[in-house]
């Protein structure tokens, strides 16, 4: 045994005996190649995981200035992570001058971006084999990449932040700095193609409670379907009852609107005919949800039901 390796069995020793102590320690992000130990038999999908950097965070102005993404297979009944097949992440210049606060969060600069574009043809060679993409917030990504790149419209999508209960598997925190710690690790952040790989080790790693992997609680969370439920026409002295329903007023539709489960749509319409429209012939909106709109700016198919 040489000195280094006698040195690394010295520092392992060390963090052992202080760990049986009660400390912590995390170490630096290890970009894999692979998450597969032996090599498995399961039915494997491609999944990208994306994230943007940008000029600020209203999409109908602001400009994407870098994107990152990772793909990487997973088998979509247990939510295994299997080979990751690549990275990509590209700059690009948007006409304008990026402003001080956002260049604080990413640090990308009006000299990194300038004469610079994202590759379009690149963009779709890299999304077109996945099944899904994720992004650790979908509705913030999402309504940035799809005007700009429409191949995105034709994917479905599955949030780490809205569709993994963090909380309730005593983690205390979803932001993907606080995750990666618990999760044994550290990394600098807030550039794409970084948090993209940390994400992906999060969801191979994090600890759950549950024993459920954050994957596999991600992925059957993006296949439920819902409807975005509308009480028209809602008496006014019904708003009480609504807000605790947990409906919220649209000012610009004049409406109160929830989101529900497919299969609780029955029972939703019961409640609203008698406690919020007395048995009175009224109709409700019913707009379909589900990973192929959810968290964009398109509605889904929308209907009206009489109750």
């Amino acid at each position: 045994m040489n000195d280094t390796q006698n040195n690394e069995v010295t520092v392992e020793a060390q963090l052992e005996s202080l760990k049986s102590l009660g400390y912590r320690f995390t170490r630096p992000l290890v970009i894999r190649s692979s998450y597969l130990s032996v090599p498995t038999s399961e039915k494997m999908l491609r999944a990208v995981i994306l994230d943007t950097e940008t000029t600020g965070t209203d999409y109908a102005q602001d400009k994407v200035i870098e994107l990152g993404m990772v793909a990487f297979d997973y088998c979509p009944q247990t939510g295994m992570i299997g080979d990751v097949h690549g990275t990509f992440n590209q700059l690009e210049d948007p006409g304008f001058p990026i402003p001080p606060e956002s260049t604080k969060v990413h640090h990308i600069t009006d000299d990194m971006v300038a004469g610079k574009s994202i590759n379009d043809e690149e963009v779709e060679a890299f999304i077109a084999p996945a099944s899904i993409i994720i992004a650790h917030n979908s509705r913030f990504d999402r309504r940035f990449v799809e005007p700009r790149w429409p191949i995105f419209k034709s994917k479905p999508w599955a949030c780490t932040f809205a569709q993994i209960d963090w909380d309730a598997e005593g983690l205390g925190s979803s932001k993907l700095e606080f995750l990666a710690y618990r999760s044994g690790f550290h990394y600098e952040g807030h550039r794409a193609s970084i948090d993209c790989h940390a994400l992906l080790e999060v969801l191979h790693s994090a600890p759950t409670e549950s024993g459920i992997s954050p994957m596999k609680q991600m992925l059957d969370n993006a296949r439920q379907k819902e409807y975005k439920v509308s009480a028209l026409n809602a008496p006014f002295d019904s708003k009480d009852l609504l807000k605790v329903r947990g409906y919220r007023w649209n000012p610009d539709r004049k409406v109160w609107y929830t989101f529900i489960q497919e299969s609780s749509f029955e029972a939703e319409v019961e409640w609203l005919k008698a406690a919020v429209y007395n048995n009175r012939s009224s109709k409700v909106e019913r707009e379909k949800v589900d990973a192929f709109n959810r968290f964009s700016e398109r509605a889904g198919i929308v209907e009206l039901i009489d109750i």
